[in-house]
Protein backbone atom coordinates (compact mmCIF):
# COMPACT_ATOMS: atom_id res chain seq x y z
CA UNK A 1 0.00 0.00 0.00
CA UNK A 2 2.96 2.17 1.27
CA UNK A 3 4.42 2.04 -2.27
CA UNK A 4 1.27 2.05 -4.49
CA UNK A 5 0.56 5.47 -2.75
CA UNK A 6 3.84 7.00 -3.78
CA UNK A 7 4.23 5.43 -6.99
CA UNK A 8 0.84 7.00 -7.70
CA UNK A 9 1.32 10.24 -6.28
CA UNK A 10 4.84 10.44 -7.51
CA UNK A 11 3.81 9.79 -11.13
CA UNK A 12 1.04 11.77 -11.25
CA UNK A 13 3.73 15.10 -9.70
CA UNK A 14 6.23 13.99 -12.32
CA UNK A 15 3.71 14.42 -15.27
CA UNK A 16 2.22 17.62 -14.02
CA UNK A 17 5.66 18.89 -13.40
CA UNK A 18 6.60 17.99 -16.51
CA UNK A 19 3.42 19.21 -18.29
CA UNK A 20 5.34 22.85 -19.23
CA UNK A 21 8.82 21.14 -20.02
CA UNK A 22 12.20 20.91 -17.82
CA UNK A 23 11.53 23.57 -15.09
CA UNK A 24 13.87 26.31 -15.39
CA UNK A 25 13.01 27.51 -12.07
CA UNK A 26 15.34 25.73 -9.26
CA UNK A 27 13.09 25.27 -6.85
CA UNK A 28 10.67 23.67 -9.57
CA UNK A 29 13.70 21.43 -10.73
CA UNK A 30 14.05 20.25 -6.54
CA UNK A 31 10.45 19.89 -6.03
CA UNK A 32 10.60 17.68 -9.46
CA UNK A 33 13.33 15.62 -8.30
CA UNK A 34 11.78 15.05 -5.14
CA UNK A 35 9.41 13.34 -6.95
CA UNK A 36 10.97 11.40 -8.94
CA UNK A 37 12.81 10.20 -5.41
CA UNK A 38 9.09 9.29 -4.35
CA UNK A 39 8.45 7.33 -7.32
CA UNK A 40 11.51 5.31 -7.69
CA UNK A 41 11.22 4.82 -3.50
CA UNK A 42 7.51 3.43 -4.13
CA UNK A 43 8.59 1.03 -6.79
CA UNK A 44 11.69 -0.19 -4.26
CA UNK A 45 8.57 -0.79 -1.58
CA UNK A 46 6.48 -2.98 -4.12
CA UNK A 47 9.45 -4.87 -5.28
CA UNK A 48 10.79 -5.40 -1.88
CA UNK A 49 7.11 -6.62 -0.84
CA UNK A 50 6.22 -8.75 -3.94
CA UNK A 51 10.07 -10.37 -3.57
CA UNK A 52 11.26 -10.24 -0.26
CA UNK A 53 8.23 -9.57 2.22
CA UNK A 54 5.81 -12.12 0.81
CA UNK A 55 7.86 -14.88 1.74
CA UNK A 56 9.15 -13.60 5.72
CA UNK A 57 12.38 -12.24 4.21
CA UNK A 58 14.04 -10.43 7.45
CA UNK A 59 15.95 -8.61 4.81
CA UNK A 60 13.16 -7.32 2.94
CA UNK A 61 11.61 -6.58 6.67
CA UNK A 62 14.67 -4.45 7.37
CA UNK A 63 15.13 -2.96 3.88
CA UNK A 64 11.52 -1.64 3.78
CA UNK A 65 11.18 -0.82 7.46
CA UNK A 66 14.31 1.25 7.69
CA UNK A 67 14.27 2.75 4.10
CA UNK A 68 10.55 4.07 4.45
CA UNK A 69 10.50 4.48 7.58
CA UNK A 70 14.01 7.35 7.24
CA UNK A 71 11.88 8.73 4.01
CA UNK A 72 8.48 9.02 6.32
CA UNK A 73 10.19 10.72 9.72
CA UNK A 74 12.19 13.20 7.36
CA UNK A 75 8.87 13.84 5.29
CA UNK A 76 7.01 14.44 8.73
CA UNK A 77 9.84 16.73 10.25
CA UNK A 78 10.29 18.74 7.07
CA UNK A 79 6.85 18.87 5.40
CA UNK A 80 4.51 18.23 7.24
CA UNK A 81 5.43 19.78 10.63
CA UNK A 82 6.07 23.30 8.79
CA UNK A 83 2.96 23.00 7.78
CA UNK A 84 3.89 22.62 4.19
CA UNK A 85 1.52 19.52 3.74
CA UNK A 86 -1.38 19.18 5.13
CA UNK A 87 -1.34 17.21 8.81
CA UNK A 88 -4.19 14.55 7.46
CA UNK A 89 -2.74 14.34 3.64
CA UNK A 90 0.75 13.92 4.88
CA UNK A 91 0.59 11.31 7.99
CA UNK A 92 -1.08 9.00 5.44
CA UNK A 93 1.89 7.16 4.34
CA UNK A 94 3.83 7.13 7.53
CA UNK A 95 0.32 5.39 9.26
CA UNK A 96 0.71 3.08 6.19
CA UNK A 97 4.13 2.64 6.95
CA UNK A 98 3.50 1.80 10.94
CA UNK A 99 0.39 -0.42 10.05
CA UNK A 100 3.02 -2.23 7.31
CA UNK A 101 5.61 -2.84 9.66
CA UNK A 102 3.61 -3.90 12.27
CA UNK A 103 2.46 -6.50 10.64
CA UNK A 104 5.39 -7.46 9.20
CA UNK A 105 7.32 -7.65 12.69
CA UNK A 106 4.17 -9.80 13.79
CA UNK A 107 4.73 -12.42 10.94
CA UNK A 108 8.48 -12.88 11.61
CA UNK A 109 7.97 -13.05 14.86
CA UNK A 110 5.19 -15.82 14.38
CA UNK A 111 7.39 -18.05 11.99
CA UNK A 112 8.50 -20.74 13.88
CA UNK A 113 12.40 -20.27 15.05
CA UNK A 114 12.90 -16.63 13.29
CA UNK A 115 13.38 -13.49 15.05
CA UNK A 116 13.38 -10.20 13.64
Amino acid sequence: MWGLLHMGLGVSMVISALADGVPGAELAAESLLFFVCVTVLGGQAIFVALTMNRVNSRAGYWINVVVLGIVDVAFLLLLVLPGHVDLVGGTAGPVIWLLASGCATVALLREPGRAV
